[in-house]
């Protein structure tokens, strides 16, 4: 759009232009000098040499000025005291500087992109990001607070959900399809500003400005929308000198830099993130300089460099830049002429990222294959998104394609679409974790594939326990172990079975019961609970008054609940564990298990 608005705005230039031509002298230079202000107001680009937009600008100005000042024809200029006098000009002397001056600018856009092209700057290409090979170990182990399921599209239809449900924010503002993923407090989120629903909209409210924000949490799709004590005036979505980007470029004229990313603090205080670029030559070997951090309430912001950049911030580098520099990584490392004819050694990102949570950052996570562009990865990639910190595993697997492919013939006859997967260390082995969508987009499935063997997929369906969920997918793979001995006291549960899965690991039958159980007992203090406890317990059928080891009074709770049920087929049980089937309930005993699941010991079908 901005692009369009930019040719249009030339075209309309050039046409005033050629009906200016009647002027005098000295309004044509008003006429240009104006209409140099409206285009500096309206797409505000830096004032600076590497600037592109900088010099677009420039160059229509020239164009304008040579269709102003045609050559062959004279001009009357008043001579300040001598209105009564007039002094022929002729046009032509003014009109050729500027024709001398778009030649060189031309000449010299060309020179530095040969210059500093690839051809002769290939060392500086595949340098720009410094890749560690490290094992796979450095891959985070599974961890539901961090490990995101919930990918963009179904983060933005969760927010459209709960926006509709806001009938006092509904009809005057809308949810921005900004979505970015950032850690807080340890967990992976999404978070993405409202915006005015567009320019009458934006009049009536801009004195108040945006009220809020929507979270969508990544691992289990909770939705809130966290409205603020002073709105945010701005955002990308305002008009005139509240629009982010004018504000910002105004703010630092002389500073290059890119889209601003929507994040929060550790406090829950909105900020936007904008990254700052710094060029070799006019427009070539694009690197990250630094960062500014926007306040959208106030309007203050602040410069940092790379070094002092605060913990909480999770996006300084763009994605788009760090495929660009890890795809010159994989290309030049042994010269420009290599990555055409020879190819050794030369490879490339597969066709498509995401992201993973570690260390309280957030890291891109992509494949790398071969020139070739096989559907297999020779290894994968991990890049802080903070501190550009890279590190490759040479593990080779299935490419992300494939295993899209895999999932969804899985499921054939459902005709659910794959997400692109995340990469997972489960038990030292990588796996890959997606979601499996209807025709609507809501999530029908879990899935998980073996990166090293991709006809092995584990399927479970979606429901509102996703923790439960993702720890049976878990079983499957093998990632977990199953122990009996884990020194928790049995229970005796009624067990109303909802979905049954069997898996084979290390030699042993295990079948995966996924229901409602009637009886579980939960200990402690009641007002300790947490949310997720809480939520729990609200089907509690009995409260016993107990007495805890420490002498305080506590809870002990009866609940019916969702949860995972784990057997282990033996030559004892598996006549009655091989037959039993959904919505068949069973007594069992029980032994909780550290992830959550519950290990029958024991059981008898009741119905």
């Amino acid at each position: 759009m901005r692009e369009f608005m930019i040719i249009l705005l030339a075209v309309l230039g050039v046409v005033l232009a050629l009906l200016g031509r009647k002027m005098r002298t000295p309004l044509r230079i008003v006429f240009l000098a104006v209409f140099a202000v409206l285009y500096y107001y309206l797409f505000y680009p830096a004032i600076n040499i590497c600037s592109l937009g900088l010099w677009i600008m420039v160059c229509i100005l020239i164009l304008m000025a040579c269709f102003l000042f045609p050559a062959g024809k004279s001009a009357a200029l008043f001579v300040k005291g001598k209105s009564s006098q007039e002094v022929n000009v002729n046009p032509s002397a003014i009109r050729r500087p500027f024709i001398v001056a778009l030649g060189l600018i031309l000449l010299a856009q060309l020179i530095s992109l040969i210059i500093f092209s690839p051809l002769f700057q290939s060392g500086s290409y595949s340098s720009r990001i410094s890749v560690k090979s490290v094992d796979f170990s450095e891959i985070p182990e599974y961890d539901f607070a961090q490990t995101a399921i919930i990918d963009r599209s179904s983060a933005e239809l969760l927010g459209d959900k709960v926006m509709g449900q806001m009938t006092d924010l509904v009809s005057q503002f809308s949810v921005s399809d900004e979505y970015p993923q950032i850690s807080f407090k340890g967990a992976s989120v999404r978070v993405t500003p409202l915006a005015y629903n567009g320019f009458i909209k934006y009049m009536r409210n801009r004195e108040s400005g945006v009220p809020g924000y929507i979270s969508v949490s990544s691992t289990s799709g909770k939705t809130e929308l966290k409205r603020l004590d002073e709105g945010m005036r701005y955002v990308p979505s305002a008009y005139a000198n509240e629009n982010l980007y004018r504000k910002i470029q105004f703010q630092h004229p002389f500073t290059l830099f890119g889209s601003p990313d929507f994040e929060i603090d550790e406090d829950e205080k909105p900020w936007y993130i904008c990254t700052t670029y710094s060029y070799s030559g006019l427009h070539s070997i694009r690197r990250v300089s630094g960062v500014i951090l926007f306040d959208p309430v106030s309007g203050q912001s602040e410069v940092y460099s790379l070094d002092d950049v605060p913990d909480w911030v999770d996006r300084v580098c763009p994605s788009s830049l760090v495929l660009t520099e890890l795809n010159d990584y994989g290309k030049y490392q042994k010269g420009f002429f290599n990555s055409i004819f020879g190819q050794e050694g030369v490879i490339k990102t597969s066709d498509g990222y995401n992201y993973l949570a570690k260390d309280g950052d957030i890291w891109l996570y992509t494949g790398m294959t071969s020139a070739s562009g096989d559907d297999s990865n020779v290894g994968f990639v991990l890049v802080n998104m903070r501190t550009h910190e890279a590190q490759y595993t040479a593990t080779p697997g299935a490419g992300e394609t494939a295993v899209m492919a895999s999932a969804e013939g899985e499921v054939l006859n459902y005709g659910y679409t794959a997400t692109f997967p995340t990469l997972l260390n489960v038990g030292g082995k990588p796996y890959y974790l997606l979601s499996l969508k209807d025709s609507a987009g809501l999530v029908k499935m879990y899935c998980m594939v073996d990166a090293q063997d991709y006809q092995q997929v584990y399927t479970v369906k979606a429901g509102k326990d996703t923790k439960s969920a993702i720890t049976s997918l878990l079983r499957q793979a093998g990632g977990t172990s199953i122990q009996a001995g884990s020194g928790e006291p049995t229970q005796s549960i009624e067990f109303t079975i909802r979905e049954i899965r069997e898996a084979v690991i290390e030699g042993n039958t295990w079948l995966y019961l996924d229901g409602t159980a009637e009886g579980l007992e939960t200990a402690g203090d009641e007002t300790a609970m947490d949310e997720t406890e809480a939520d729990v317990t609200t089907a509690a059928t009995a409260e016993v008054a107990v007495t805890a080891t420490d002498g305080t009074d506590a809870v002990s709770k009866k609940t019916a609940a969702p949860a995972i049920c784990v057997i282990q087929v033996t030559q004892e049980n598996a006549k009655d564990a091989l037959y039993l089937k959904e919505n068949d309930t069973i007594q069992a005993e029980c032994s909780a298990q550290d992830d959550g699941t519950y290990l029958i010991l024991s059981f008898e079908l009741t119905k």
